[in-house]
């Protein structure tokens, strides 16, 4: 745009020179005929760019403002100000220490109820396992001896444990063994218990009994006793499981001391005595027969 500006100037200062030179030849217009001339060649027009304004930008002048004097109203003020924060911090100071208090008392407090909840747990399992025990026990097989029947027999006393299960289920894989034993003097009660034959299968259902591993023995040990030469016994042990699952297998044993009196063969009478610590089952303590 500044460019044809330019020329646009230019043209009309051209023009206007033209003019001048026109006017200063009045004799031509009057009738003179104007001399032939060669034609001039055109003038040569430079456009010059106008100069560039530059604008000179001031670096911004430092102000200072002096603040003026507090007054004695603005010290206060601002001493009021500091000792509202200050109590404030200490309010928060103080408000923090109790929500941490609170928040260890709460912990304890949970760690308290986890740990008595947990005993509660505890002994109600306790209870539930030993209510399903008690009840397992109270439903199980459980074998034992109801009676041992004699009888002679010939040249011997024939010697029948009668075998008995309390329980309100049957037994399984119940096994019966049996042995006596005639004795000069009289056994230590944790004798040797041992068995000679292989052991009898038997199967005891709900309160049913049974008579097996009969024993017998020789009329002349029999009157032996009587003279007080030899001292008798007879034992026996019954192992089995009951029909609960997860149960440990149950055992029964027994030992028994003869008492004789009377006259071999026809007129003899025995009874039984406990002896020794062969007597109980799973569930009982392996305890001396008399305290020391």
């Amino acid at each position: 745009m500044l460019r044809v500006f330019c020329a646009c100037v230019g043209m009309a200062l051209a023009l206007l020179a033209a003019g001048e030179s026109v006017a200063q030849t009045p004799d031509a217009q009057q009738g003179t005929p104007p001399a032939q001339t060669a034609p001039q060649p055109p003038v040569p027009v430079r456009i010059v760019d106008p100069p560039m304004a530059v604008r000179v930008v001031d670096p911004p002048l430092a102000v200072r403002v002096v603040e003026a004097p507090k007054t004695e109203a603005q010290f206060d003020a601002e001493r009021r100000d500091r000792d509202d924060r200050a109590a404030l911090y200490d309010q928060l100071l103080i408000f923090a220490a109790l929500l941490v208090a609170v928040g260890a008392f709460l912990a304890i407090a949970f760690a308290m109820q986890a740990y008595y909840q947990s005993l509660a747990l505890r002994a109600m399992r306790r209870a539930a396992q030993l209510t399903e025990r008690n009840i397992a026990a109270a439903q199980r097989a459980f074998v034992y001896i109801s009676a041992l029947n004699w009888s002679a027999a010939g040249a011997n006393v024939k010697i029948s444990p009668i075998w008995a299960n309390a329980g309100a289920t049957p037994t399984r894989r119940l096994r019966i063994s049996t042995n006596w034993k005639a004795s000069h003097g009289e056994l230590p009660a944790d004798f040797d218990i041992n068995y000679v034959r292989p052991p009898e299968n038997l199967f005891l259902g709900p309160n049913g009994k049974a008579e097996i591993g009969t024993v017998f023995i020789p009329m002349r040990d029999i009157q032996a006793a009587i003279e007080e030469r030899l001292n008798l016994y007879v034992w026996g042990r019954a192992t089995y499981d009951d029909m609960f699952e997860g149960s440990k297998p149950h055992f029964f044993e027994f030992c028994q001391r003869l008492q004789v009196t009377g006259q071999a063969p026809g007129n003899i009478d025995l009874s039984f005595t406990q002896f020794g610590l062969s007597n109980g089952s799973d569930e009982d303590s392996r305890l001396p027969a008399e305290p020391s």
